[in-house]
């Protein structure tokens, strides 16, 4: 029992004994008092929620994403003050109001405040600004109710954990020499794909095909079980290898040119983006963290209107750091990927520490070429040809963030 109240009490019934009504009236105010000032830290959390929605979970690059902030008090008690610290990766973009600093590192707090009657229920939107690529993470919240007669307060968190993917933008890619296509003239050595519209013949049985791919009356007339042959659906299968490190030596220095970096994503999206629009089926694989247990980014070649969003997503969650060496990565890729498959390699860095390994997948089956991006394109354009990989230059002018094209042999 606090003083103040072991006062009042001694009021009451000092007043009582010596018929001092005022001296108990005092008393009972006193008392009634300090029972209000805690009655806010003792109940305000008391069936008080706190939601927050995302209008959606992706996003690309310069989109805004509505956030719905919702509070309900659902109880008799009002709410004369409620505060509400919502925590969210430091360098998310909320156009309303700016994220305050926090104690906890790559962390900021989105900071409301609010007052809430008897059974109320209110709502407020603030908007993020997706002008990073990357994942954005949300929680924990933490609410607290301060009371109305006194300076204390009470503070209550809760996980409340959602992530927000900002995917990269993408432009069109655009060829100085239009003689050239990005995809080539050849067809794929592999069916991925069939089409079971275009049927091309018969082949002889083997173990693993489905009993509906018989054809009985060919198995009939030669006496041998024989299955039906389909045209491929597609006419390519590409893989687009992007090497995300910036910085000449080591991979695990982690450093980086951060415009470089981005530009190298753009790119690898718009590549995927105008292959699958020309019927290819695509992969995408890069030497970088995707906030997943792999060692390094990887999608397998497909068709379809979802497969540009699976490679997005992994390129909006991928580190600007490299996680392993990027010939380390070119060479396991004749395991995951036919042979006859275009690989796309987007780089700005010097081709010389991977040529090896480039030149041993062009002899594997693969077809290599090689796209240098970066200041030294020219350079590194140079050097790839010299030692007989297909190469050529591009860029995005004048920048990632506003150019309107992905131009293939730039200068």
């Amino acid at each position: 029992m606090t003083g103040r109240r072991v006062i009042a009490l001694a009021l009451v019934v000092g007043g009582a004994l010596v018929g001092a009504a005022g001296l108990a009236l005092i008393g009972v105010l006193a008392l009634l008092v300090d029972w209000l000032s805690t009655l806010w830290t003792r109940h305000g959390l008391d069936r008080l929620t706190y939601e927050r929605t995302l209008e959606r979970d992706r996003a690309v690059w310069g989109d805004r994403v509505e956030v719905r902030l919702d509070v309900r008090n659902a109880k008799l008690l009002p709410i004369p003050w409620l505060g509400v610290d919502d925590f969210a990766t430091d360098d998310l973009k909320i156009v309303d109001r700016p994220l305050l600093p926090s104690d906890r590192p790559g962390l900021g707090i989105l900071r409301t405040t609010w007052a809430l009657g008897p059974f109320q229920r209110a709502s407020r939107t603030a908007h993020i600004l997706a002008d990073r690529r990357g994942i954005f993470s949300f929680g924990p919240v933490r609410r607290t109710v301060a009371d109305l007669f006194a300076p204390s307060s009470v503070s209550e968190e809760e996980a409340q954990p959602a992530t927000l993917v900002v995917r990269p933008r993408t432009v069109p890619v655009l060829a100085r020499d239009p003689g050239r296509p990005f995809l080539g003239t050849r067809r794929s050595r592999r069916i991925l794909l069939e089409d079971p519209s275009h049927f091309a013949g018969v082949r002889p049985f083997q173990p693993g095909d489905p009993r509906r791919r018989i054809h009985a009356r060919a198995t009939a007339r030669l006496g041998t079980p024989v299955s039906r042959r389909y045209d491929p659906a597609i006419t390519r299968t590409v893989l687009v290898a992007l090497d995300i490190q910036t910085h000449d030596g080591p991979h695990w220095l982690l450093q980086y040119d951060d415009d470089l970096v981005e530009s190298l994503i753009v790119a690898a999206a718009s590549l995927a983006r105008h292959a699958l629009a020309e019927g290819a089926a695509v992969g995408l694989v890069a030497n970088g963290w995707t906030h997943t247990r792999a060692r390094f980014a990887f999608v397998d070649p497909a068709t379809g209107t979802g497969q540009l969003s699976r490679i997005e997503d992994v390129l909006g969650r991928l580190s600007s750091t490299p996680s392993l060496p990027f010939a380390r990565v070119l060479a396991g890729l004749p395991a995951r990927v036919p042979p006859g498959c275009l690989l796309c390699v987007v780089s700005s860095r010097d081709p010389a520490p991977d040529i090896g390994a480039l030149r041993r997948l062009d002899a594997s089956g693969l077809e290599v070429r090689h796209v240098a991006l970066g200041p030294h394109r020219l350079e590194w354009q140079r050097r790839s040809r010299a030692r007989g990989l297909a190469s050529t230059t591009a860029a995005l002018e004048p920048d990632w963030r506003t150019s309107r094209a992905f131009v293939l042999g730039a200068g």
